[in-house]
């Protein structure tokens, strides 16, 4: 399993971490420094990812010498894939932050810089220090009160290792012979509905109070030889408005039926304008691979269906151009409209997403794009495109070798991506690229 270890000086909030991703008081937490002098260790269950946690001991100022919680602390570096390196938002980052930094940086191990007591006030905290700090990837936590959690899983997710079974805790979907479709959305935007209206009985508990679907509920279905397996889940509000502790379970679990879905039908409903959090569902299963079909629910109460339907494609074009070809198709469970049509969109862009393009074809293809539209110049060197591979489907995901992986603008990205999807029939699904630097054969790397 996955390694993590938590370091940093003394009485930044180590162990309220530790504690809090355990989801246990296993290690003693107290405002005087240095009560942390051995390793300790828990196992994490962070949504649908689990990893091993190491707290040590916080290394003081005195020299940094050889002491015994000083090889405690390295041993569990040297353990780690990965490292927490915490620091304190309410003291500001210290000098001796600085040369901690430099420590872990000699070691060579993966680091995210957490910066914890976030919710603390502070009016001289310096974002500056905490870049120059020089780790790349800095998050804003509060280890007492758990915010920032879904951001530090959002990072891992991204990490090679956590696509490994024995780092993802079991799932609810498990049939890997049915398409699996997740229905997320604000509550009672309609889900529950629509997947009644599409199984043809009410299955699920539906009515006009929001928020009745608590759980992950998966049902199968068969329609035209395909068999689907349909999950509704619970309707999720902005993060502030979310306290109870039920809530939270469904929205986890939602989350989990959105990793695990072929693909996402964000429902919308008509009757209210776009918001904030209708985008926010869509970017997360957007970054989680998925590609997505939107459902602008409840259409049978819109009177003016033009300028709508204009409002709603606009709008989405515009606030979700990862995904400019995005199908929205308008749906009513009241007069059982739009479902076959909603459906036969699902099978197009399931079967779109298992195109597998050959290497020959792909390269001749990726050849004549960057020739016609090179990427830009770095310090006045050319940006050689070498060659693009495709490793993966469902999703599609390629790999792109060049010269300078890192100023590679998203422009350019995106103008690859568009004229990959337009070229190989990957319509409206949700496609990945990964930047990486080429080898040079004759140096040993």
């Amino acid at each position: 399993m996955f390694n993590i270890a938590i370091f940093g000086r003394p009485n930044v909030g180590k162990s309220t971490l530790f504690n809090a991703l355990v989801g246990k008081k296993k290690a003693i937490v107290s405002n005087v420094s240095g009560v942390t002098v051995d390793r300790n260790y828990g196992v994490v269950k962070l949504y649908d990812i689990s990893f091993n946690l190491i707290d040590t001991a916080g290394i003081v100022d005195k020299a940094l010498n050889k002491d015994e919680f000083t090889v405690q602390t390295l041993k569990a570096i040297e353990e780690a894939d990965l490292v927490f390196f915490v620091t304190d938002y309410s003291s500001g980052i210290l000098p001796y932050d600085f040369e901690l930094s430099s420590i872990l940086r000699k070691t060579k191990k993966n680091v995210i810089h957490l910066v914890n007591k976030s919710d603390a006030k502070n009016n001289i905290f310096s974002e500056k220090e905490a870049i120059k700090i020089g780790f790349e990837e800095i998050i804003y936590i509060s280890s007492e009160h758990k915010k920032g959690f879904d951001d530090i899983y959002n990072s891992l997710i991204k990490i090679e290792n956590f696509k490994n079974s024995e780092n993802i805790v079991p799932s609810i979907i498990n049939n890997k012979s049915k398409i699996n479709i997740s229905f997320i959305g604000k509550p009672n935007s309609g889900k529950s509905s629509l997947i009644n209206t599409i199984l043809g009985h009410k299955r699920l508990v539906t009515g006009s109070k929001a928020g009745l679907t608590r759980d992950s509920i998966q049902i199968p279905f068969s329609y035209k030889n395909k068999s689907f397996s349909l999950i509704d889940t619970a309707g999720m509000r902005r993060k502030a408005k979310v306290n109870d502790f039920v809530e939270k379970q469904s929205v986890s679990k939602s989350m989990l039926a959105i990793r695990m879905s072929d693909i996402v039908i964000l429902v919308l409903d008509a009757t209210n304008k776009l918001n904030k959090q209708d985008l926010i569902l869509a970017k997360r299963a957007i970054d989680y691979g998925k590609s997505i079909v939107i459902s602008l629910n409840k259409w049978d109460l819109i009177e003016d269906k033009i300028n709508s339907k204009r409002y709603f494609n606009e709008k989405i074009k515009i606030s979700l151009s990862q995904l400019n070809d995005v199908k929205i198709l308008t749906t009513s469970c009241l007069k059982n409209y739009g479902i076959d049509k909603l459906l036969e969109d699902i099978i197009n862009v399931y079967d779109n997403s298992h195109n597998r393009i050959s290497t020959s074809d792909l390269n001749k293809w990726f050849k004549f794009i960057s020739e016609k539209h090179p990427a830009p110049m770095v310090k006045g060197k050319k940006n050689s495109l070498k060659y693009i591979s495709q490793v993966e489907v469902l999703p599609p995901r390629f790999i792109i070798f060049c010269s300078y992986p890192k100023d590679i603008p998203t422009s350019y990205v995106k103008y690859i991506k568009n004229n990959l999807k337009k070229t190989f029939n990957f319509k409206g699904v949700n496609i990945l690229i990964d930047i990486k630097k080429t080898l040079n054969p004759f140096t040993n790397q």
